[in-house]
């Protein structure tokens, strides 16, 4: 991957968030402004060592810099055991998916669950989250964390023994419904639309996501 590519990812993630290049400084720690500059025009040879913190910020995959091919998350290397769960996937509708029942393979824990049995893997099937969660990649799930506003989280519902699930940026929460946002609306369907909490009765929070950039 070219330092054009990456600066390329990281400015349509930060787009994507509708920040500015100051905002992301200040989501990243205090990095500098002219840092993310240089970065999204691609303006250096090396891993810059405020990528990974821009990376954690923007809540996507480490760019593979090194031409080795291994599998970062949100900065971080996955780690070596193979004890992560993934499940699959399959179109549900317009905008949902039904889970596997099983896992169908398993990776090494990604760090930021390291000790959270609970966390898995859920292989994206459709675009209605496209550019953020692409079909084929891996949400990276920690059921655990705190349901929050502002973060993408999978949703679950039930029909006929089978588990339903849609995968939406969560605007808010109010006591009968989640109120949401697709990225890329299936057609006939809003961007914004809500949920019932009734029928879709379960939310898990994505921490990030698996793929190789």
């Amino acid at each position: 991957m070219t330092p054009q590519d990456v600066g390329r990812i990281i400015k349509e993630a930060r787009e994507l968030k509708r920040w500015s290049q100051e905002s992301l400084a200040r989501e990243a720690g205090g990095v500098g402004q002219s840092t993310i500059d240089r970065i999204e025009k691609g303006q250096f040879k090396r891993m810059p060592s405020d990528l990974p913190a821009i990376c954690v910020a923007l809540g996507i995959a480490l760019p593979d810099l090194d031409g080795r091919g291994g599998a970062h998350i949100a900065g971080l290397r996955i780690g070596s055991g193979r004890d992560f769960a993934i499940y699959a996937s399959a179109e549900g509708g317009p905008g949902e998916i039904i889970r596997s029942t099983d896992p169908i393979d398993f990776i090494p824990r990604p760090a930021p669950v390291a000790h959270v049995r609970e966390a898995y893997g859920l292989v994206i099937t459709g675009e209605s989250m496209v550019p953020e969660y692409k079909p084929g990649e891996t949400a990276l799930i920690n059921p655990v964390l705190p349901v929050m506003g502002g973060e993408v989280h999978v949703f679950y519902s039930e029909l006929q023994g089978e588990a339903r699930a849609t995968i939406k940026h969560l605007r808010r929460a109010t006591a009968t419904e989640w109120l949401v946002t697709q990225h890329n609306p299936p057609k006939g369907k809003p961007k914004e639309f809500s949920l019932s909490r009734k029928e879709w009765h379960t939310a898990h929070r994505v921490f990030g996501k698996h793929a190789r950039l």
